[in-house]
Formats: C-alpha cells, structure tokens, sequence
C-alpha cells in the first residue's frame, strides 16, 4: 500500500562533509542517497514515514559537517507525495551481473544456467542490495580473490544486508562471520542469510566494530569491511589485530580522493595495498597482511 513518506533534502560542500552528514541521518532512515553534484557540491535525500527535522537536529548536521571539513548549504524537509514505493524500487531492481555473482530481488528469480553464482537481496531493505559502486567493488573482490586462493576463515564487518557475508559464503563455501552495530541490519542479513539458504554458514552478530567478532586469539585470513573512510582509518588497529598472517582485507565506502589518507592508516600497521577496484569516483582497496617470518604473503 502507498505510504506518507518525508523527506529530508541536505546540500553539503565537501566529500567528507557529506559522509559525516550521510553517517548522522542514515540513524532514522528508513532509505537515504548521496549523489555528488558539481564544484564538490553534495546531495543527501533521507527518508522516512514521520518528520525528524528540527532545531535540534539540524544543528547536529551543520556541526557534523563543519567537523569533517564541509558545510552545510542547504537543508530541508518536505513531504512526499504519497506512491507505492516498494512497488516502485522493485521495478527498479532488476537483476544485474557483477563479476562472478548475479544480483536479484525476490520478485525477480534469476535466469536458469547463467553460471553465476545468484545472491537474492531485496532494494531498500538494508545498506548493500549491491548496486552502489562501493559494494560492487566488493563483490568484484571477493571474485578475483577467491580464483587466486584459498581463504578459510572470512569476517564481514558492517554487514548491512549480509551481501558480502552471503556471498562470501556462497563463493568460498565457508562459515563466515559478520557483525553490524544496527539491531535491524542484523535481522535484515539473517532473513537473507535464510533467504539464500546459506544460514549454516552466516553467522551475525549485534556488535561495533570487531567487538565480539575476535575470541580466544582467532584470527581471519579475508576480512570485509564496507563502511566510510573515516571509520575505516579508526578500525586500522583493531582489523591489524584480527587479520591473520598473510591475509587480506578488503576496505570500501570511500572515494577516491580519500585513498591516501585510508591507507597511510593501514600501511601505519603493516599492511600493504594489493590490489583496487575503481568505480564511479568509489574505490574498493585490497590491503594484505606480511606473513610470520616478515615476507609478504603471495
């Protein structure tokens, strides 16, 4: 059925600027989007079924903004029209190829004998349905990772949909574990994680970060970790403690212009960039981990 939809509408002035911004109203949406305009000019549309804009919050952004480096050039609410927008987004979804992996809705079964491997994610119901550059670039990753070698033990951090946990798992046909900070995601990746008949081996956890995800020593050979440049050059110690001897980790969520900065945060702990996927303005960098006995890892 159609549904009272508001929108939030934010123009903000810098890249980093834009994600702080994109991190703060991301909280209550229920779908948010960033496209990049002209003269590094970025806009964010955040929906949700109530109004959220006010004195308070609109004082949270511009601060969000201005502490990363942006500013805030226009910001709004406005009510949508009421449309069928589940309706909508699924006719907007077909399903699509990327690398080894063949992407579809629920309401659209993949083609028989495609030779892909087939990930059912529905749009709008999590971060990660696979069509944003960021998490393409991980999806193409995993599938040039995974004709070169042979990973065991792999982590998805910031799950979102299960997407990468999902795929992952399909893929390599290993227990995969996975954490998202969001209560809901968690539900989200699990339903898919059923959905795709990979239950068995997705393992999702309600936690931050890599709280949780390390016990008793373990460590991961292939780690994911889909989020935004800033949180990745904060997480550049903890993922350094959880990955493995000769592991590698694939980092995205940021665009290019922010390549230096995340890895001089990862070669700080000795990792080394080995390989990039380049999509759209969105990197996806794959950094690997030196071996005991101090040789980089083939």
């Amino acid at each position: 059925m159609p549904e009272r939809i508001w929108r939030i509408v934010a123009e903000v002035r810098g890249a980093e600027g834009a994600a702080a911004v994109a991190a703060l109203l991301d909280e209550g949406a229920d779908g948010l989007s960033l496209f990049e305009e002209a003269g590094d000019l970025w806009r964010l549309d955040a929906y949700a079924p109530a109004r959220r804009l006010d004195a308070a919050l609109e004082i949270r952004v511009r601060l969000a903004a201005s502490a990363a480096g942006g500013a805030v050039v226009a910001l709004a609410e406005e009510r949508v029209a009421e449309r069928d927008w589940l309706a909508e987004t699924r006719r907007a979804f077909p399903p699509f190829r990327v690398g080894g992996f063949l992407v579809h809705g629920s309401h659209s079964p993949p083609p028989v004998r495609t030779g892909a491997i087939a990930l059912e994610i529905d749009a709008a119901s999590a971060f990660g349905t696979g069509e944003h550059p960021s998490t393409r670039g991980c999806l193409i990753a995993l599938d040039r990772l995974a004709r070169r070698r042979r990973f065991r033990r792999p982590l998805d951090i910031g799950t979102g949909s299960g997407i990468l946990a999902i795929a992952a798992a399909k893929r390599l046909h290993r227990r995969v574990q996975a954490s998202d900070i969001d209560a809901a995601a968690v539900r989200v990746a699990r339903h898919f994680a059923r959905r795709n008949g990979v239950a068995r081996l997705v393992r999702v956890e309600c936690a931050p970060g890599f709280r949780g995800c390390i016990r008793n020593g373990r460590r991961y050979d292939l780690i994911f970790a889909n989020i935004l440049a800033r949180p990745l050059m904060q997480m550049a110690r903890d993922l350094s403690r959880a990955i493995a001897p000769g592991g590698v980790a694939v980092l995205s969520g940021l665009l290019r212009r922010q390549e230096a900065m995340v890895l001089a945060a990862y070669r700080s702990r000795r990792l080394t960039l080995a390989g990039r996927v380049e999509i759209d303005g969105w990197s996806t960098l794959t950094v690997r981990a030196g071996r005991r006995d101090g040789r980089a890892a083939e």
